[in-house]
């Protein structure tokens, strides 16, 4: 920002939102109050909701799809967030959908806890292999094969290793699903009994990884489940730190999909309840309006939207903390190359989490609320697209870092 010049338009834009916020809180209290007068008469209520809606220049549908029913995303309260404090001899378990996601979520939560005596463990539910611009990158091939994506698989998982390496976690405790990159939320739209998902770029319907969990475990949403409940029962975390389900990316809003999913499958089992963690703290990496620009100063402010139940607290980082997030983070080498900006911005005086506690757990349903938009394809001419048997939906919008360089966000 240019002292001086830009200043009063972002103060008027800010103005704008807070009343755009402070209108849709009310119109949101009327919908549900009229629902609630008119349900169970044939004619009036959701009728005569979107017909109200409709007369003050409001789209119905979204609003209406968000009031029916489940858990919808809601703006951020005002005001500042909680901050987090980390109590001494945590377990930790951080869940990444990608390679570089654990750094960028939870960079800093993970050096917290390890100074204060506590242990930590990451979770990868892919090995980053379906990113078809990066692949090219890497390969200089146009139209990368199933042995580059592959082999770039091996390669994410490796700079993975190195970049923990600035938090001084070993890998002895870090995990490798190999499940599909761009696969996960095609995985549960399926369900659990279905043939298994292939990948377009692997071409495989299992791990190609000898160093996954389990290389034969096939592509499926059961498989999945079972999986992770089993890390999480051995891993015994006091708290998980996993993506948000407001996160943009499929593969990412999906992970937070089939964390919930395996905590109840967990529960249901004798002396499950025992392993089930006190906090979820979810993290937010993708979306179209977060996080600022590396070029505004100042620490990371709370989303623009949350979910019930969770409350979104900031963790300070220290200096010496940022610099070993930010070399974590350079140590993603082919994440590095395009998408520079991104981990600049992420890397700043705090991290934010929504955060879950535990006797709320309940009221979350899996699938809800409902996942991203698919991101279907942003491959360079010749590469591999994805392909889902379902009708595509419209790529995302461009986060302000991605729009600030001209791309969309990519899939990793």
């Amino acid at each position: 920002m240019r002292p001086g010049h830009d200043e009063p338009v972002v103060t008027a834009r800010v103005d704008a939102g807070i009343k755009e916020d402070m209108l849709e809180g009310r119109l949101r209290w009327r919908v549900a109050r009229v629902a609630r007068k008119g349900k169970g008469r044939r004619r009036g209520g959701w009728v005569g909701v979107l017909l109200a809606l409709a007369l003050c220049g409001v789209d119905p549908l979204p609003v209406a799809a968000a009031s029916a029913g489940g858990v919808a995303p809601i703006p951020a309260p005002a005001g500042p967030p909680l901050k987090l404090e980390v109590p001494p001899k945590l377990r930790l378990l951080v869940v990444a959908p990608h390679p570089d996601d654990e750094s960028l979520g939870a960079g800093g939560l993970m050096q917290q806890v390890l100074e204060k005596g506590g242990r930590v463990h990451v979770l990868f539910m892919t090995s980053g292999d379906g990113y078809p611009e990066a692949v090219a990158l890497a390969t200089g091939h146009r139209q990368p094969t199933a042995a580059d994506y592959r082999g770039f698989g091996e390669l994410r998982r490796a700079e993975a290793l190195v970049a923990l390496e600035h938090f001084h976690i070993l890998p002895l405790s870090v995990t490798f699903l190999g499940f599909p990159d761009g696969g996960l939320q095609e995985i549960w739209r399926r369900g659990p009994r279905v043939p298994a998902y292939e990948s377009p770029f692997t071409h495989d319907d299992r791990p190609p990884y000898p160093e996954a969990f389990n290389p034969n475990a096939r592509y499926t949403s059961r498989e999945l489940i079972g999986q992770i409940a089993h890390l999480v029962a051995l891993a015994d975390p006091d708290w998980i730190a996993l993506p948000t389900p407001l996160d943009t990316h499929p593969d990412h809003c999906a992970t937070f999909t089939f964390i919930l999913a395996a905590l109840k499958s967990l529960a249901a089992e004798p002396g499950g309840e025992s392993k089930i963690p006190d906090r979820l703290l979810t993290y937010l990496v993708h979306d179209s309006r977060w996080p600022p620009l590396p070029s505004i100063p100042g620490p990371l402010p709370p989303p623009p939207q949350s979910f019930p139940p969770a409350r979104w607290y900031s963790l300070p980082l220290e200096a010496a903390q940022i610099d070993a997030k930010l070399g974590a983070l350079e140590s993603h080498r082919t994440q590095a190359a395009v998408m520079d900006l991104l981990f600049r911005a992420l890397a700043r005086s705090n991290e934010v989490f929504g955060v879950i506690e535990r006797p709320e757990f309940g009221r979350l349903k899996p699938g809800e609320p409902a996942c991203g938009p698919e991101i279907v394809s942003h491959s360079a001419p010749g590469t591999v697209p994805i392909t889902v048997p379902s009708a595509p939906l419209p790529a995302p919008e461009a986060t302000p870092v991605a729009a600030a360089r001209g791309t969309r966000v990519p899939v990793r």
